[in-house]
């Protein structure tokens, strides 16, 4: 039997939470925010900005033996004045949390009041500024990759999670370099008789006490507590745990697990970055599955276009709604294979597989 690693390197501290001293109407994203103005109005923003080529120019991840910190270089200090700077031309705004990286920083902005600029213009302005200061300490050509990335709150209780997105990068960073391995993509998993592309602990996939969570979206609250006690016992018992995670159910059922520490295997339906985006170099598991990942208690699974067609796939995901429609006594009609409805049968029958060890004859990456 094989043991799940763990780094021992503990979460860190979080800076004393920002509240926002005046109201402001937070814009929809699918109307207000689209309109002709609307990046002038009140609203509030993460801005994310990446150095050219990802060179660790404005700073050196350091560990104090308490939590990780950024050493700044010169230009990351630059940068930081920078902002002052940006503040006294538009007081319009505010920082609401910022953090300097190695190779990219980070800016919560909060427009408090309608501008005559836009915030990408502020922005932009910024970001020409401290190209400025890079030429004065020496730097040629572009200091940025290119454009920032804009992420806009657009719902209740997004605006801490970013907070603690940005106060956290240091710490996150340092668990990824300490654990390469638990954060590389690898795109011909293969396990079972199938291909996946794959993050994590692979050493999961050998693990002998297995289960399968699967529940209906019509579960009661009753059924969902029942089937919650019922997969606690295994997981205690050191029994991995594989889910889908698309019902409301399997979802309260893998945070629970995932909470208390246990490990999970997650079947994803498009849940990595497509092969050769620019995203792809630099993915990770976003919020709650990356502490997770970091200490080897979880593994991301999401199925190849050659997994989901599989004729042994097929045939069980057609057997379950044939089953499905003659219970309701409708007649069944078969679906398409890139259907969410075919789909998502077709992860539970990939976790069946997994969890029974049906075709398994070893894990290659």
């Amino acid at each position: 039997m094989c043991s799940v690693p763990s780094t021992g390197i503990p979460f860190p501290p979080q800076k004393p939470q920002t509240k926002m001293t005046t109201n402001t109407n937070i814009p929809n994203e699918t109307s207000t925010w689209q309109e002709p103005g609307a990046w002038h109005k009140p609203c509030i923003v993460h801005v994310t900005m990446v150095a050219k080529g990802r060179e660790p120019i404005f700073g050196k991840l350091t560990h104090n033996g308490t939590r990780a910190e950024v050493e700044k270089t010169a230009m990351g200090w630059a940068i930081i004045n920078q902002q002052q700077r940006m503040l006294e031309l538009c007081p319009e705004i505010k920082i609401l949390a910022d953090k300097v990286m190695p190779d990219h920083h980070h800016i919560v902005l909060q427009v408090r009041r309608t501008m005559t600029r836009s915030i990408k213009e502020v922005v932009r302005g910024y970001m020409q500024g401290c190209k400025a200061e890079a030429r004065k300490l020496g730097f040629e050509g572009n200091l940025y990759d290119g454009p920032p990335y804009y992420r806009v709150l657009t719902h209740k209780g997004q605006l801490q999670a970013m907070i603690n997105y940005v106060y956290a990068n240091a710490e996150r960073a340092w668990q990824r370099k300490q654990n390469p391995d638990l954060f590389r993509m690898y795109r011909r998993t293969e396990t079972c008789g199938l291909l996946f592309t794959s993050m994590g602990n692979h050493f999961l996939l050998d693990w002998p006490e297995r289960q399968l969570v699967e529940m209906s979206r019509n579960a009661t609250d009753e059924q969902v507590q029942e089937r919650l006690k019922a997969v606690l016992r295994p997981a205690q018992n050191g029994a991995v745990t594989y889910t889908a995670s698309i019902s409301k159910g399997e979802q309260l059922i893998a945070r629970t697990l995932r909470t208390q520490g246990f490990p999970l295997v997650i079947l994803l339906n498009e849940g990595f970055p497509e092969e050769g985006s620019p995203h792809e170099r630099y993915y990770k598991p976003g919020g709650v599955y990356f502490e997770a990942c970091s200490q080897g208690k979880l593994l991301l699974l999401e199925p190849t276009e050659e997994a989901f067609c599989a004729p042994f796939i097929r045939q069980s995901v057609e057997g379950t709604l044939r089953r499905k429609a003659e219970a309701k006594h409708f007649e069944y009609t078969p679906v398409a294979t890139d259907s969410l409805r075919y789909r998502f049968v077709a992860l539970n029958e990939m976790g069946r597989r997994l969890v029974d060890g049906q075709g398994a004859d070893g894990i290659r990456l």
